[in-house]
Formats: C-alpha cells, structure tokens, sequence
C-alpha cells in the first residue's frame, strides 16, 4: 500500500523554513517557480510583502517538520568541521605535514 503524504515542512529543500519547499513536495510542483510566485504575490498585495511575510510566519509555526528524512547539513555545521566525511568514497587524512617541492631537490644538483 502507498504511503499516505502529508502536509510537512520540507528538510531538504528549503531556504527559510522550508514551508514552500514542502508545498511543492506535496503537490509535486517545482520549488523554485512556487517561490517566485509567492513572492511575486506578496509584492502585488498593497501591504508589499509584509502580508506575505506574516503569512508565510504563521504557516512555519503551525506546520510541522519532516521527520521522515534525516536532516541536512544546517547553519551550524557552516561553522563547525563535519565529524563524518561527506563523501564515503573520499579518505580523510590526518597528522599530514607540508614540505616545498624546491627545498627537498636542493641538495641533489
């Protein structure tokens, strides 16, 4: 049996709050053109977007988060070196030191 979709803030595609991005998942539209009609939208209102902006407000308290994917990388791993590589395929190496390629043939000529 199909798994029933719901109505959630998206994890993965967002750039706020992730409201538009879990529209979109949920009607299968393109996240991108939902954002630039919403915001045209708003600009059009006579308030020029802070209706939008409380609108948009309200539905990121109400709707819930999903918990169904693991979260992304978030403002806080901008700051912080990642704990796991990002890439399995790709080996971390640590304890490495530099050496310029001119000093080490210095003393062979």
């Amino acid at each position: 049996m199909a798994e029933k979709k719901h109505l959630v803030r998206s994890r993965t595609n967002r750039l706020i709050g992730g409201v538009l991005g879990g529209i979109a998942e949920y009607f299968d539209w393109n996240a991108n053109l939902l954002r630039v009609i919403y915001v045209l939208i708003s600009l059009a209102i006579p308030t020029h977007g802070l209706l939008g902006l409380m609108v948009y407000v309200v539905v990121m308290s109400f709707m819930p988060l999903d918990d169904s994917r693991p979260a992304g990388p978030g403002f806080k791993d901008l700051f912080r070196g990642s704990s796991e590589p990002q890439r399995p395929d790709r080996k971390i190496i640590h304890d490495v030191t530099e050496q310029d390629v001119k000093d080490s043939h210095k003393g062979e000529n």
